[in-house]
């Protein structure tokens, strides 16, 4: 059971040899306190540590293929909240006017999945409409890169004045681009038998999948897609292609692959006898998911930022829910939440860049964590950039609660369900060894 001693130890250890690392680098505490603190965090999570949030957590738990709080139902469960959140909150992408300009458009707060605003018009000061077809950023809709080269058929929604939504193509429960590119990873990892992330393979897969028409069915694309693929058309060999343009790149968009290369790494080496009370071993664990991590973001786009947030904010954090520690708990202790108050007060609205989106993530996990429904829910219905937001927040929110602890409705409400149930079964399969087990009667979920 991750919830008992040794899951408790083990995420003492990740918290105290990160802390120990980053007071270290930034100079703000002696080591030797450093170390200190780090027994006296394993002695507090032994101490807090109990069954009874567990029995919380899964109090509406559902069918699962894995046991309930077992390291793969968390994995299934992270991929699975990814997925769900991405779907939940793309109705209300970038709607900046938050609740009120939901409830003017949908009739009320959003309770399920729903079919974003189709019609031309129907999504007034669209920045698609003004938004560059090939290239980064606000610009010309004469290039032909998005339409021809990506997005395939879809450049008539960022014609200047059209004003159609982002995911104006989208079904109700469809998962934009960002979402099926998770999926891509997985599909890349579950590959990779025995190994870790292949940055080259990973950008030819890339590549091929952006480039064929009809593998997405999404309207609009990121800043640094239209920047790949303007440099791969200026003939640049591929590990030239990502690129920053010094506003649009360093996003919370930037850690939806690392979530998933970190989960893959992570629950690989947990999965093959990696856990340990061992405060250097479990570092070593610790760094060697997170380098990989870091590496998957150099594959689309150049972004020191966002590689210092896997680091230092985004994967110790990770590493402790899915060692069984409650996503608030694991908040409050991290560097920014031990710094920053967290979880009070009104759900923020917020734009795409990094600080102050990840302050709005740590925000709705501190207020929501333990409710999975209610996270998910929050995160879409506070607008803004909430669909990258909430491919993140999900893998949080999702590790917390399993598989198990997800409501049946949320991922059978998926449009592509069926494909999407199979790949994670596999995933799981590859990262933890765990093939899941048949329940008579039930659905495999």
């Amino acid at each position: 059971d991750p919830r008992g001693s040794t899951g408790a130890v083990f995420f003492s250890v990740i918290h105290s040899s990160f802390c120990v690392r980053h007071m270290a680098r930034t100079r703000t505490m002696p080591l030797r306190l450093g170390l200190v603190l780090f027994v006296a965090s394993a002695r507090a999570s032994l101490d807090a540590d109990s069954d009874a949030d567990l029995r919380h957590l899964h109090a509406n738990s559902t069918s699962s293929v894995y046991p309930a709080g077992s390291l793969a139902d968390r994995v299934a469960g992270a991929l699975w909240g990814m997925l769900i959140a991405d779907a939940l909150a793309s109705p209300a992408h970038w709607f900046y006017g938050g609740a009120p300009q939901i409830t003017r458009t949908f009739g009320g707060p959003l309770t399920d999945y729903v079919q974003p605003v189709q019609h031309r018009g129907g999504f007034p000061g669209s920045i698609m409409a003004l938004s560059d077809t090939s290239g980064a950023g606000r610009g010309s809709d004469e290039g032909d890169i998005v339409g021809t080269v990506i997005n395939h058929g879809k450049k008539q929604y960022w014609q200047r004045g059209s004003n159609y939504h982002y995911h104006c193509t989208l079904k109700k429960g469809e998962n934009t681009l960002e979402g099926e590119l998770t999926r891509l990873m997985v599909r890349h990892l579950t590959g990779q038998v025995g190994s870790d992330f292949d940055l080259d393979a990973f950008q030819s897969e890339y590549v091929s999948f952006m480039t064929t028409a009809g593998s997405h069915n999404d309207a609009y694309c990121n800043s640094y897609h239209r920047l790949f693929f303007q440099r791969r058309a200026q003939g640049k060999p591929l590990r030239d292609c990502p690129s920053n343009d010094g506003h649009n790149v360093d996003a919370i968009d930037g850690l939806i692959f690392p979530s998933v290369v970190f989960l893959g790494t992570f629950a690989r080496t947990l999965s093959r006898g990696g856990a340990t009370s061992d405060p250097l071993a479990t570092s070593a664990i610790l760094e060697q998911s997170s380098r990989q991590a870091q590496l998957s973001v150099r594959a689309t786009r150049k972004s020191r930022p966002v590689e210092r947030y896997v680091e230092q904010h985004y994967t110790p954090i990770y590493a402790a829910v899915l060692s069984g520690v409650p996503l608030q708990e694991a908040v409050a202790r991290s560097p920014l939440g031990q710094h920053r108050q967290v979880g009070v007060g009104e759900d923020p609205v917020v734009a795409c860049y990094l600080d102050s989106n990840f302050e709005s993530l740590l925000h709705l996990a501190k207020k929501y964590g333990g409710n999975f429904e209610a996270a998910v829910l929050a995160n879409a219905n506070s607008g803004g950039e909430n669909v990258h937001r909430g491919l993140v927040l999900g893998a949080l929110l999702g590790a917390e609660a399993g598989a198990s602890g997800i409501s049946d409705k949320w991922r059978t409400g998926l449009i592509n369900f069926d494909a999407l149930q199979l790949e994670i079964r596999k995933f799981v399969a590859a990262t933890t060894g765990h093939s899941g087990r048949a329940e008579r009667g039930r659905t495999d979920l």
